[in-house]
């Protein structure tokens, strides 16, 4: 479900009621912030990293697991640094084991969950340490993660705390297909930064759907008190958010500051499969948890109805164009459907006396210009070309959102591994 975000919804027009929510409480936040910042500046944090546990749960990531554990080195001791090599064919243990951190070898393989379920029995983690880190096997943690977040948990509301997923942005002039996917999801990324994550994980708000499972921390008195490996679930992410809001354990924090570098799908098999688990897994939860009477579910409520009217509208978006095409197909072929849709949806609402050719093109500029903002911001300007194109992936990606219902509330799964192409990064993250 997150992968399916679009800021604008309800048949196609450019806002949601979500996003501009969500919008206006992260910058009354960062307002707050801004003033409050200064008292907070030089305040000193009564953890230490020695109070974390670093778990990597990983399977077949021998060109990613040694950059990764590297990373953590900044700043953990090896001995902190625990890795989960699950079911792996390739050479991820032995990558491990190298760099001399902790690692356990599970065969055959139990799922990401169960992984993470297994390290943390078999060394006791919970006893031995105040908290516990999570950390995807292709995520690279900036050397000042751990500092900055240990410093949200001086709130002794705040129980879990995650990060941003940056990506490693190679210069180039000539466009790039596997590009093209990778700058789709960074733009999406960022769009929901900035759109929903920042208002939502305000402490007077704190409403987040998921706690991202790339580069987490958790108080582990709190990951105690949730069920990591819930039975029948393709992700755990979702689930782990459903459940602390269910229980009320406390607060979900977030800051910009808390970098860690990922990796994107850089085809479209490998984005299929991703946003299609994510979606299932979603649901899943959903179907698992149920709905109970909070904010929580009012704000997520109405999240997925936009959502889902925004990935219907966009399926019908091949109809229209063929409908405006008719005048060159021959005059005895009979397109009634489509003339029938065109005029079953001016009927709608603010759209009786606008043109459909003008709310797609309403849509499309406000998209691609979105996608131009974002892509200047980061520092990233082939987002120009890229982002010409990016309605093709919006109408992929709805699809792949409203075919995964049916398997996310009907079907189980067993909640293993389906990791998207790795590659061996030599450039600087930007």
């Amino acid at each position: 479900m997150k992968a399916a975000f679009s800021p604008f919804s309800f048949f196609g027009m450019p806002f949601s009621i979500s996003s501009g929510l969500w919008l206006l409480t992260g910058f009354i936040r960062a307002i707050f912030e801004l003033f409050d910042k200064s008292k907070s500046k030089n305040k000193k944090t009564k953890y230490n990293t020695s109070d974390i546990a670093v778990i990597i749960p990983a399977h077949n990531e021998e060109l990613v697991i040694t950059d990764c554990i590297k990373a953590l080195k900044q700043s953990f001791k090896k001995k902190q640094i625990y890795v989960a090599s699950d079911g792996s064919a390739d050479k991820t243990y032995t990558q491990a084991w190298t760099q001399r951190v902790n690692v356990l070898a599970i065969n055959p393989g139990v799922g990401k969950a169960k992984a993470i379920v297994r390290l943390i029995n078999r060394y006791n983690l919970f006893k031995k340490y105040k908290f516990i880190f999570i950390v995807d096997a292709d995520t690279k943690i900036d050397k000042n993660f751990a500092k900055n977040a240990l410093k949200l948990f001086e709130d002794r509301q705040i129980k879990v705390v995650f990060g941003t997923a940056r990506i490693h942005w190679p210069s180039h002039i000539l466009p790039k297909l596997g590009l093209y996917f990778v700058a789709y999801r960074e733009r999406l990324n960022r769009m929901l930064q900035f759109f929903f994550i920042y208002g939502q994980t305000w402490k007077y708000t704190n409403v987040p759907y998921v706690i991202p499972g790339f580069a987490t921390i958790y108080r582990s008195q709190t990951l105690k008190k949730l069920e990591i490996d819930t039975p029948g679930l393709l992700i755990e992410d979702f689930n782990l958010a459903f459940q602390f809001h269910k229980k009320r354990l406390g607060k979900i924090g977030y800051s910009p500051a808390l970098i860690g570098w990922d990796q994107h799908p850089d085809n479209l098999v490998d984005y299929w499969k991703q946003v299609r688990r994510w979606n299932i897994g979603f649901f899943q939860t959903v179907k698992k948890n149920g709905v109970w009477p909070s904010f929580f579910w009012l704000s997520l409520g109405l999240f997925m109805l936009e959502v889902t009217l925004h990935s219907i509208f966009l399926l019908f978006v091949p109809l229209l164009v063929l409908y405006w095409l008719f005048p060159l197909f021959p005059a005895n072929l009979n397109l009634s459907i489509y003339d029938g849709f065109v005029n079953l949806y001016s009927q709608i609402g603010p759209f009786k006396n606008v043109s459909l050719v003008s709310i797609l093109t309403t849509i499309f500029w406000y998209d691609y210009g979105m996608t131009v903002v974002f892509g200047l911001m980061g520092r990233k300007p082939q987002f120009i070309f890229y982002g010409l194109f990016f309605f093709i992936m919006h109408f992929i990606t709805s699809l792949i959102l409203l075919s995964s219902i049916i398997p996310g509330f009907f079907g189980r799964s067993e909640g293993r591994w389906i990791s998207p192409k790795r590659y061996a990064v030599k450039s600087v993250a930007v």
